[in-house]
């Protein structure tokens, strides 16, 4: 009898092993995966935040916005572990954070018996993401392309060569940091003369910033965004962790129950979970897709406008203005200076603009919703208006149909000063929206009984300007792709 509770026990003991250390690996990862996604996110989110340059202008820089989106990406994750959102009062009362810190000593002998553990006065790891800038494959925060690929291997570390092609261009990571579904930028904005770097997370920004920094963000190039939280040995150089500016990695956890298990462990080996612990990594990557429904202006935030326009007008629209006119009597919009019966419409106005619900603007906010009568108004109502211009298409079964949204200015036409009904259109490049605008559907596609599956995958088509359709410039919005 003595002898079956002694293997019982034993084989309990070995179970005690697997739930105290791998639900610690498990519990650690999704807390450190919850950061990386919220952190990958809002990097994307804010990747063309605009500034005020010297002369109190608002201009898109690139330096300017990739420093500013990587500190807003830093701070999402300190946030996720942070009870009361002070940062600099620290973490209040609760110990928040990416999984616990426990420090052990290297005990004796070669199976490491005897070890003692020690608590420290932070006990829990509080990552803070590096800028990393210059992008360098393996930082924190590292700005590239996504694809997804049907490999059924892993993504990243699975050893691709230098010589694959990754998102159809040649692979730019290296090491155990190439993936299959991600290419990093192998450039990054420069900055200005004046400013030798990126502003710390902390410090206070420059006023004005310094402009101009060179660079883009705005290629297909820059258009996901990748976070990395790793608790791992593999920056550990006995003194300090990490690489300051491009990588960071906190304490790898110590076995438990398991350090005192038959798992093989020699001073000669170059990982070994007893002595080094288990290491773990969260990565996340999101993706800037066209947005599928916008909001309603709301304050400085850009919304739907009361007005839209047909996909072929909008996609030869240039960043310079191009004259319109509106016919008030029947809310039409035409290319040129005049708006009569015969003359080709490119745009309505949905709205009266003397309706405060603005209901009929909400009617044309979303992908695939019919597109609404044009709406007489008085043209003096109009004013200047940014928005998100909702674009339509006709399909092949003859529906009209909102394709997406294309950042539209429309301002007084500088040669028509007298006529209220003369303006110009200027649209903006294809950029991430900051706020009011997703690429969730909510209720979905609205569709009839005579609605074909044709129809619908058209609408996609248009929507995310697969080969050979109108690219539109469409407004975009970030989306956690892996």
């Amino acid at each position: 009898m003595l002898v079956q509770v002694a293997l019982i026990v034993f084989g309990l003991c070995g179970t005690l092993a697997l739930v105290v250390d791998v639900g610690l690996m498990r519990l650690t990862q999704a807390q450190l995966q919850t950061a990386a996604d919220s952190a990958a996110v809002e990097g994307l989110r804010k990747r063309d935040i605009t500034i005020q340059n010297a002369a109190g202008q608002t201009v898109l820089d690139p330096y300017a916005s990739d420093c500013l989106r990587r500190a807003a990406a830093n701070r999402m994750v300190r946030w996720t572990f942070d009870d009361d959102f002070d940062v600099a009062a620290g973490s209040g009362g609760y110990q928040l954070g990416a999984g616990p810190v426990l420090q052990t000593d290297a005990g004796v002998t070669s199976v490491h018996a005897l070890k003692s553990m020690t608590i420290p006065a932070v006990p829990t790891y509080k990552p803070d993401l590096q800028m990393n800038q210059e992008n360098v494959v393996y930082g924190d925060m590292v700005s590239g392309r996504f694809c997804y690929t049907e490999d059924p291997q892993p993504a990243e570390g699975g050893g691709y060569e230098v010589q694959d092609i990754v998102c159809t261009e040649p692979q730019r990571g290296s090491g155990s940091y190439a993936r299959a579904d991600f290419n990093p930028n192998d450039v990054s904005p420069a900055p200005p003369n004046g400013l030798s770097e990126c502003p710390g997370v902390d410090e206070e920004l420059p006023n004005p910033w310094p402009t101009p920094g060179t660079g883009s963000l705005t290629t297909v190039d820059d258009a996901a965004f990748l976070v990395r939280l790793r608790r791992s040995n593999e920056f550990s150089d006995g003194i300090s962790r990490g690489i300051p500016g491009v990588a960071s990695t906190g304490p790898s956890l110590p076995l438990l129950y398991g350090g005192a298990s038959n798992i093989a462990n020699t001073d000669a080996d170059a990982y070994s979970p007893r002595r080094d612990g288990l290491t773990v990594r969260a990565t996340a990557i999101a993706d800037a897709r066209p947005a599928m429904q916008v909001g309603l202006p709301q304050g400085t935030a850009l919304g739907v406008t009361p007005f839209v326009l047909v996909d072929t007008y909008v996609g030869a629209l240039t960043t310079t203005a191009a004259v319109v006119t509106v016919d008030p009597t029947r809310g039409a919009m035409c290319a040129g200076t005049t708006c009569v019966a015969a003359t080709p419409v490119i745009g309505r106005f949905v709205d009266a603009l003397t309706d405060a619900t603005r209901r009929r603007w909400a009617a044309v906010a979303s992908v695939g919703a019919t597109l609404t009568a044009a709406s007489p108004l008085a043209c003096a109502a109009i004013g200047a208006r940014t928005g998100y211009a909702p674009v339509y298409s006709v399909l092949t079964g003859g529906a009209t149909r909102v394709i997406g949204f294309s950042r539209i200015a429309m301002t007084q036409d500088p040669a028509r000063p007298a006529d209220p009904c003369a303006k110009v259109l200027v649209r903006s490049a294809s950029l991430v929206a900051p706020a009011n605008a997703s690429v969730a559907l909510t209720g979905g596609i609205p569709t009839t009984a005579t609605t074909t599956a044709v129809e619908i995958r058209e609408l996609f088509e248009k929507h995310q300007v697969a080969s050979g359709r109108i690219n539109y410039a469409p407004v975009l919005a970030p989306v956690l792709a892996r």
